[in-house]
C-alpha cells in the first residue's frame, strides 16, 4: 500500500483543505494522474497520484482541513482494493435451499 498524503505547497503552508476527490475507492489510477483537489490560503490545485494502482481507501472526506503530511488515502499497487473485493464476494450468494419434492399425482 502507498500512502497518499496532503502535500506541502509552500514553506509557510501548514494545512490544506481537501476540496474534491477525483477518484472513488476501487477506481484504477495511474502514477501522476490527478487524484484529488486541495485548497490552501495560497493556492488551489490538483494533486497527482504518487503511484499506479487502485484507490483502496479514502481517509479524509471532501471539505476537511488537515495538516501537511496527513495520510488522506491509500493506493493498493497490486491492483486490488478492499472496495473492489467486497462485490466479488457478494456476486455468488449461497444457493437457496432445495424445495421439498412435490408429491406425484395418482
Amino acid at each position: 500500500m502507498t500512502d497518499v498524503v496532503m502535500p506541502q505547497m509552500g514553506e509557510s503552508i501548514v494545512e490544506g483543505t481537501l476540496t474534491k476527490w477525483l477518484k472513488k475507492p476501487g477506481d484504477r489510477v495511474e502514477r501522476d494522474e490527478p487524484l484529488f483537489e486541495i485548497s490552501t490560503d495560497k493556492v488551489d490545485t490538483e494533486i497527482p497520484s504518487p503511484a499506479a494502482g487502485v484507490l483502496a481507501e479514502i481517509l479524509v472526506e471532501e471539505g476537511k482541513t488537515v495538516a501537511v503530511n496527513t495520510v488522506v488515502g491509500r493506493i493498493d499497487e497490486t491492483g486490488q482494493a478492499k472496495a473492489a473485493a467486497a462485490p466479488a464476494a457478494e456476486a455468488a450468494p449461497p444457493p437457496p435451499p432445495a424445495p421439498a419434492p412435490a408429491a406425484e399425482p395418482a
